[in-house]
């Protein structure tokens, strides 16, 4: 059975997801016209001579960089928020109920609906962390815990002294793809596809 909240869900999933691809190309393609200038510059057997010139051009060409690369960090941290709060939303639209475990339950009783509890369960640690720092909160573990490849080995000291996972947390495009199929994968279903796309 298609329905409206069916409908809904697909295309603001679809939505989100190509925002966040043509996004991430602008800073791809500045990383990569960055990455050309340096070559260049190795290339050329004048560049030695040039002198401070040239050194000031090879730090603005790091600052871009690195300007590109924190944009991309940025873009990936929010694309990750928005992708998990827009099923969120969705839920409380469509199955009513305020919490994880409600829509869980309510959602069994409905056969158009499936979940990825542990890929939400993973995605909602993940998003705490970029909102919170990922405090330690009673029992649960942190993501710090369940997922170490998702951190900067370098900056894990800092961010357990600072008590701020935030600082060492490192989203991949590969995270944020994965975010994506978590939440197709956790929402209602078209009798058209088993997938619900």
């Amino acid at each position: 059975m298609v329905t409206w909240a069916t409908i809904g869900f697909q295309m603001g999933v679809r939505s989100i997801e190509r925002a966040y691809q043509e996004s991430r190309k602008t800073f791809e393609r500045e990383k990569e016209t960055v990455k050309l200038r340096m070559d260049e510059i190795q290339a050329s057997t004048a560049a030695a001579s040039d002198g401070d010139d040239e050194r000031d051009y090879v730090d603005h060409l790091i600052d871009l960089d690195w300007e590109a690369e924190r944009s991309l960090k940025t873009l990936r941290e929010a694309f990750v928020m928005m992708i998990y709060h827009f099923w969120e939303i969705q839920c409380r639209t469509s199955l009513g109920g305020k919490t994880f475990k409600e829509w869980i339950g309510y959602a069994k009783d409905r056969p158009e609906y499936q979940f990825d509890e542990d890929g939400l369960n993973r995605l909602r640690m993940i998003v705490n962390c970029v909102k919170h720092g990922d405090a330690k909160q009673g029992n649960r573990p942190r993501l710090l815990d369940v997922a170490p490849e998702l951190f900067d080995a370098s900056l894990v000291q800092t961010a357990i002294e600072d008590d701020d996972f935030r600082i060492a947390l490192r989203l991949r495009d590969e995270d944020v793809t994965a975010a994506f199929a978590v939440v197709k994968a956790s929402g209602p279903r078209s009798d058209y596809s088993g997938e619900g796309f």
